[in-house]
């Protein structure tokens, strides 16, 4: 049970479509679509993935990261998390010297 003193976290709507983008991007680099990608989990994970429940998902990028550490397992990939680059000939101000 959460406390109720502690705020919900709310993703901005662009965060919201960063996300809907790279799963996107990522199942058409896969040269997929969401109704394979929930007959895959089906298939290698047990999971009752409707095409349905995907596509909210999507809709409402509501995915847990083990979700999507499952689908890029499908493809023989990982998830990681790394440094961004500099743009432009800007150094970014997180990365350490």
């Amino acid at each position: 049970m959460s406390n109720p003193e502690t705020p919900k976290y709310i993703a901005t709507d662009e965060r919201k479509e960063q996300a809907r983008r790279l799963v996107k991007d990522f199942l058409q680099e896969q040269h997929t679509s969401i109704y394979r990608l929930a007959r895959m989990l089906n298939e290698k994970y047990g999971r009752s993935a409707s095409d349905s429940n995907l596509l909210n998902k999507l809709a409402r990028s509501s995915f847990k990261v083990t979700e999507l550490m499952d689908i890029a397992e499908l493809f023989d990939y990982e998830i990681k998390f790394v440094p961004k680059t500099s743009i432009e000939g800007h150094a970014n101000s997180s990365q350490k010297p």
